[in-house]
């Protein structure tokens, strides 16, 4: 029976899963990127309209810079699929970390 402070990771499970979540990430991504496409080109032909009122609000919305609620949002969606996508990559790569130097340890220490 394993202690309550020890935790088993089966490297054989996890790197698939790591694949698996690469995948997703991709395919996320490509659905964000044809969603923030379609956004865009329909907030370039300005259909608030191109009088005072319109411009002024597209330069709100849209063309603010970095506080505008278009811009925050496309900015922000686009960390999030960044950060997803270095999970995947943390996830095997500390596994890998971990058999390997469960590894050397046991090498050192006169193990299997």
């Amino acid at each position: 029976m394993t202690e309550p402070q020890q935790t088993f990771v089966d490297p054989d499970l996890v790197r698939p899963a790591g694949a698996v979540l690469g995948g997703a990430v991709e395919r996320l991504s490509g659905e964000w990127t044809r969603l923030t496409t379609t956004i865009r080109g329909l907030n370039a032909a300005r259909p608030w309209g191109d009088d005072e009122a319109g411009r002024a609000f597209n330069e709100h919305y849209l063309d603010g810079g970095d506080e505008a609620p278009a811009a925050v949002t496309l900015d922000a969606g686009d960390e999030l699929i960044a950060a997803i996508d270095d999970v995947g990559v943390r996830i095997v790569s500390s596994v890998d970390g971990t058999v390997d130097d469960d590894d050397a340890v046991s090498t050192s220490f006169g193990g299997k």
